[in-house]
Order: C-alpha cells, then sequence, then structure tokens
C-alpha cells in the first residue's frame, strides 16, 4: 500500500508515518475495520488459548516425571528384590543338600547301632574271651565309641547348620515378601498417576487443538483481509478513477474535473479553493453523510468551527470522520476511509504540496476527529 512520499517539501503538512496494510476500497473499508476486530479478537482468544494448553501440558510433563520416578524406584527395588530372590534359592538349595546329608547319617548310625547292638549282646567277658588279645578287646570298645561319637558329632553340626539356614531363608522370605508389597504399592501408584497422565495428555491435545482451530481461523481471517487489501492496493478506481492535472499517479479520487484540470488556487469551490485538502475534504464528506459544501475556512480552524456547528470532535478515529490536525502554517484535513490497527487510511488533496491526490497512511494519534 502507499505510504505519503519521503523526501518532498510539503506546504500544508509533516508528518510521521506509520506503514502498513490497510484498505481503502469505500466498498471494503467497513470489512476492513471488522477484519480488525476479529483478528485481535481471535489473537486474544489464541493467546488465552496458548496459555492454557502450556498449563495443561506442564501438568502432563508434571506426572510423566511422577510416573519416571516411580519406575526408577520400581526398577531399584526390583534389583534387590533379584538379588535376595537370588540368595534366597540358594539357602533353599543349601537346605536341601543338608537334608540330604542328614538322611545319610542317619542311616549310618542306624546301621552301626544295629551293629553295635549286636555286638553289644556280648558280656565284656565274652568280648574278652573272644578276643585275641587284651589291646584287640580295648581297640574294639574304642572304635565304637569313636564310631559314635563321629556320627553324632556330624549330625549335631548338619542340624545346627540346618537352623541356621532355615532362620536365614525366613529372614530372606520375610524381606522379600516385604519388597514385593511395596513394589505392588508402587505399581499401585504409578497406574494411578499413569491415569492422572492419560487425563492431563487428553486434555492438553484437546487444548491444542482449539488452539490449532483458532489458529486456522485467525490465518484465514488475515489471509480474507489480505485479499481484500490486495484487491484495493490495484488502484482507486472506486473513488472516481484517475487522470487530470490532480492525479500523480496515484488516482484523483473522484475530484471535479474541472478542479482537478485547472491550475491549483485558480478555482473558488464551495469547501475553498480547488487542489486544497478543505476543497477535497467539503466535496468528499457529503458520501458520508457530512454537510454540503461546508466552508470552515484554513483547515486549523476546522475543529473549532466544527464544534460551534454543533459536530463532535474528539481523538476517536471512525470511517467517514474528517481528519484535522492544525499542523503546518494552516493546518491539514483529509476523510477517513479506513482505519487498520493504530493507522487510518486518509484520503486527501495537496498532500505535497502541488495540489495532488493521495491517500496516506498516518498513525491515528496524529488526527484530531470531526464525525458528521
Amino acid at each position: 500500500m502507499k505510504q505519503l512520499l519521503k523526501g518532498k517539501t510539503f506546504q500544508r503538512i509533516t508528518t510521521a508515518l506509520s506503514v502498513g496494510l490497510v484498505l481503502f476500497c469505500f466498498s471494503g473499508a467497513v470489512y476492513a475495520e471488522d477484519f480488525n476486530a476479529e483478528i485481535a479478537a481471535l489473537k486474544a482468544q489464541a493467546a488465552e488459548q496458548q496459555a492454557s494448553a502450556g498449563q495443561l501440558q506442564s501438568v502432563a510433563n508434571d506426572y510423566q516425571s511422577k510416573v519416571s520416578q516411580l519406575q526408577g524406584q520400581i526398577n531399584s527395588l526390583q534389583t534387590q528384590i533379584n538379588i535376595n530372590q537370588l540368595q534366597y534359592d540358594q539357602l533353599s538349595a543349601q537346605i536341601a543338600d543338608n537334608e540330604v546329608k542328614l538322611d545319610t547319617a542317619k542311616a549310618a548310625l542306624g546301621a552301626d547301632l544295629k551293629n553295635m547292638y549286636i555286638t553289644g549282646n556280648e558280656t565284656p567277658l565274652e568280648m574278652l574271651a573272644s578276643s585275641q588279645s587284651l589291646g584287640d578287646y580295648f581297640n574294639q570298645q574304642q572304635y565304637q565309641d569313636s564310631v559314635k561319637d563321629n556320627i553324632q558329632g556330624a549330625m549335631s553340626a548338619i542340624i545346627s547348620l540346618q537352623q541356621q539356614l532355615d532362620d536365614q531363608q525366613k529372614q530372606v522370605g520375610a524381606l522379600l515378601g516385604s519388597e514385593n508389597t511395596q513394589k505392588q504399592q508402587l505399581a499401585d501408584n504409578q497406574a494411578q498417576i499413569n491415569a492422572l497422565l492419560a487425563a492431563a495428555q487428553q486434555s492438553a491435545g484437546a487444548a491444542n487443538q482449539l488452539l490449532a482451530s483458532t489458529n486456522s481461523q485467525l490465518s484465514q481471517k488475515e489471509a480474507q483481509q489480505a485479499a481484500l487489501l490486495a484487491a484495493a492496493s490495484e488502484g482507486h478506481g472506486s473513488m472516481g478513477g484517475s487522470g487530470g492535472a490532480c492525479d500523480n499517479g496515484h488516482g484523483n479520487g473522484g475530484y471535479k474535473a474541472s478542479w482537478c484540470n485547472a491550475a491549483q488556487d485558480s478555482i473558488q469551490t464551495p469547501s475553498g479553493l480547488n487542489r486544497e485538502c478543505v476543497s477535497w475534504a467539503g466535496f468528499r464528506w457529503p458520501a458520508f453523510g457530512g454537510p454540503a459544501n461546508v466552508n470552515w475556512g484554513n483547515a486549523n480552524t476546522w475543529d473549532d468551527n466544527a464544534r460551534r456547528a454543533g459536530y463532535v470532535v474528539n481523538n476517536t478515529p471512525a470511517v467517514g470522520a474528517v481528519a484535522q490536525t492544525d499542523a503546518g502554517a494552516f493546518g491539514h484535513v483529509g476523510i477517513v476511509e479506513a482505519i487498520s490497527g493504530d493507522n487510518v487510511e486518509v484520503s486527501e488533496m495537496n498532500y505535497d504540496g502541488f495540489g495532488h491526490f493521495d491517500v496516506g497512511t498516518y498513525s491515528s494519534s496524529y488526527f484530531k476527529y470531526i464525525h458528521p
């Protein structure tokens, strides 16, 4: 879109321009304003939805972190359970091995006792008589006593070891039971948090979908506005065509041909000399409901004269209002054709000091506005 030409010497106005895409085609000006409001509302809505989606995702991330922490605890506990289970299995194998040894010892002791019982039916005198010598007798007696002592000692050792292994196995078994209970509790907690995580992720996903839908609507609105702006930027034909001495490549706005083609300030129009800003404003304003043939003097007096005539003058831009400033030697006036954000599109004559027509982009705060 056009902005005021830079580097020119202006007789009536000097302004700092804010350049942006705005719609100056009359048939679309209201739509441009509507689009701006809709786009602003959608952006605000998208910002709220973005914040909500971010919060929900933060909650989901927190749940995910807790799930991971619990999984780490479960894995650590499972490692300890595996170690204790191995120890428990080893104790079980040792107990089974000792039981075999104890059974073997019992069988050996039983056989020896049986043999000793048979031998023991002999009286000492008979055992002595049957011995080759007194030494044989004592040796035989000592051997029997030694065998009994050895078997009984071995059995006592096995029984003692068996008791120790049983005690250790009970301790390890109790520890395994406690650890498995802890593991189950952790798993239950993890399952609950996983359910919360799934719900949070679903909510975050729904929020992101809503945000995507809003952003899609926003893109569509911006695309529609851009299409209208592109169509409007093709020229000012809808404002009355182009050509004549007042057209400097920006159209003529439909300004009366005899005024446009005549030398600047050579004709007195109802609102002032031709090809001046006041002449254009008086010519254009009736299209928006303004008074015909208004003549309030130089542009820098229009606001005061408008108030005295009963018109509303304020700082609020509106399509169809007269944009007025006291800046420069004589001030400046134009007609607000469109509003885009903080900018206004103002149709104006003599923007360059040479009586040419243009539609310029201004910051809306630059002007006061006279409403029809």
